[in-house]
């Protein structure tokens, strides 16, 4: 891996060529929903506070409550085991240490809390006098303000994560986090979809399916601040709940979907250590139940990070068991270790997923293109894929929310003709996995295969510089999708599924009469509309109205270069 960029630098294009490249079969399938996603505090670290600014604050509080003249403090005894035992000081050590000071004056204060940090289970298991197991954690550190915080909003991770499921490619997902950011990002990108079954009780797990399910195994802190008396002692965290949460018969149902999880898909984890001893033990029970070979096609086990820790380490030992050998331990390691982090990873795994399903659907495609045709045709979707991972914002939430923005206008449009509400919900390209869109009846009726060749035209042009993409302003109704700018024109662009979308687009003031605009149908053009490309192929630059068939392209292409020559020609560029 030497030369190879840091997982906290590489780029959204840099992690695609990852996905196009070593771990191609891996990104295969995730298009195909054959990977959990295992998730930690790794991928909420820019919203909700760190293990190290909870511990520190932890400290405040109970410093602060240190009554001086008590020499029998309970708040002082609590501070004097934490920095005995949890942090391990030596004599020498505590003894540089006034803690009836503030903690920002106690020497090496960093260095005490990287090391309860590394031993914070053990750290949160230590109670205060007269008050709840969970003190140190509820109160000191303030969990139900730190992670249940309405005012929290989802970052790229979230946001990504959120995609995932709403294209149905990310249907199971374990996470250790106690916020409530999916949730949050599947709301918003789709709201009263209610697209998620969070599962933290195992009552839980008997939802109907949705589209995803998202097992909350060490607890929920929203639902913990509303219901404070039936979930608070299910946020796991100290010590002891850690030790005993495999054999509470509380949590049996969950331990054994979770195993069943881990048995029947391939795991992904994304900011997770895999510390935890119940989440080493879950992914052992279920290496005795059904274990995974090696090698393994997809790759059984991935990780999200820069290098794999102990814990991972011992995982995939545990895991692989009788086929982890001196000889292939490297390999092992190596094809497990994706070097890339949270944000630049799904930001990649959304853009691949996505030209990945538009690319199955140019396959599908009626017409005589044949396979050589169809990888000709593709090509174009691959260019506007890596033009957006390109993107110098791609990776950052700012740029996920413009991406969402522009394909909910593109979409909306398309489907329905009408784009004019101010939030508009993401509309998937199918809510199936790529394996399954062949036997999809709505693929056909509602002309995607047709809209992925356009819209792969579109990119073959741009990477041949014949013309430049952009999106069309927002809010603005009247720009429609996208803009195609040519030596000579500025054109607007816009797609439409089928006849109605196509009337649509005028009624709904998206397309006007004396518009310079190429309206591209997945259907044949209705005879009663304007026809113009028809008596005016070959000239460039004309104004006015052109409308494209796709349909009627593809009926009388032979090959990828007729198909493309066809589509400038009806189009007028």
């Amino acid at each position: 891996m030497s030369g190879a960029p840091h997982a906290a630098s590489i780029t959204v294009r840099e992690t695609l060529e990852l996905l196009d490249g070593a771990f191609a079969e891996m990104a295969s399938g995730v298009a195909e929903d054959r990977y959990a996603l295992w998730l930690g505090s790794g991928i909420s670290l820019g919203r909700i506070p760190g293990l190290k600014l909870l511990i520190r604050n932890a400290l405040e509080h109970l410093q602060g409550q240190i009554v001086v003249a008590d020499a029998n403090c309970r708040f002082r005894a609590a501070i004097i085991e934490i920095l005995s035992t949890a942090a391990g000081l030596t004599a020498a050590e505590y003894g540089t240490i006034d803690v009836h000071q503030p903690v920002t004056n106690w020497p090496n204060i960093d260095a005490i809390v990287q090391r309860l940090a590394s031993n914070y289970a053990r750290f949160l298991e230590i109670g205060v006098a007269g008050e709840p197991d969970d003190y140190i954690l509820w109160t000191g550190a303030d969990l139900p303000n730190a992670f249940a915080n309405p005012a929290s909003e989802p970052d790229t991770e979230h946001l990504c994560i959120g995609l995932l499921v709403l294209e149905g490619i990310a249907s199971r997902i374990a996470s250790a986090n106690w916020d409530g950011l999916i949730e949050k990002a599947v709301g918003e990108l789709s709201p009263g979809s209610d697209a998620l079954v969070v599962c933290v009780t195992g009552a839980d797990l008997r939802q109907p399916q949705r589209q995803a399910f998202l097992y909350k195994f060490h607890g929920c802190a929203i639902r913990a601040r509303d219901d404070e008396a039936n979930f608070r002692h299910r946020i796991i965290a100290r010590l002891s709940q850690i030790n005993a949460w495999r054999d509470d018969q509380e949590n049996a149902p969950m331990v054994a979907r979770l195993v069943d999880l881990a048995v029947s898909h391939e795991t992904l984890m994304i900011g997770l250590s895999a510390q935890d001893s119940n989440i080493q033990t879950v992914f052992t029970a279920a290496e005795n139940r059904m274990g995974w070979p090696w090698p393994s096609r997809p790759p059984a086990y991935a990780f999200s990070e820069d290098r794999l820790g102990v814990d991972q380490r011992a995982l995939l030992k545990n895991v692989y068991r009788g086929s982890f050998t001196p000889a292939n331990r490297d390999a092992i390691y190596q094809s497990a270790l994706i070097r890339a982090y949270a944000k630049p990873l799904l930001t990649a795994l959304v853009l691949h997923v996505l030209c990945a399903k538009l690319c199955r659907l140019v396959d599908l495609a009626p017409g005589a293109l044949g396979i050589p045709g169809s990888v000709a045709i593709k090509e174009g979707l691959k260019h506007l894929r890596n033009a957006l991972g390109s993107h110098p914002d791609a990776g950052a939430v700012t740029f996920i929310r413009m991406i969402v923005a522009h394909a909910n206008r593109l979409m909306a449009l398309y489907h329905t003709g009408e784009a004019t509400a101010p939030d508009l919900p993401y509309l998937p390209i199918t809510s199936r996995p790529i394996q399954a869109m062949a036997t999809d009846p709505m693929i056909a009726t509602a002309g995607l295969r047709e809209f992925a060749v356009g819209l792969s035209l579109l990119g073959l042009g741009q990477r041949d510089g014949n013309w430049a993409l952009q999106p069309a302003a927002l809010p603005a109704p009247e720009q429609g999708a996208l803009r195609i700018i040519t030596p000579t024109n500025n054109l607007k662009l816009v797609f439409a599924s089928n006849a109605q979308a196509a009337i649509r687009l005028g009624v709904n003031g998206h397309v006007g009469p004396d518009d310079d605009v190429i309206v591209v149908h997945s259907q044949q053009v209705l005879p009663a509309m304007p026809r113009s490309p028809r008596a005016t192929r070959g000239r460039l630059g004309r104004p006015g109205r052109r409308d494209v068939s796709v349909t009627e392209l593809l009926d009388s292409a032979a090959n990828a270069n007729e198909l493309f020559d066809g589509f400038r020609k009806a189009a007028g560029i």
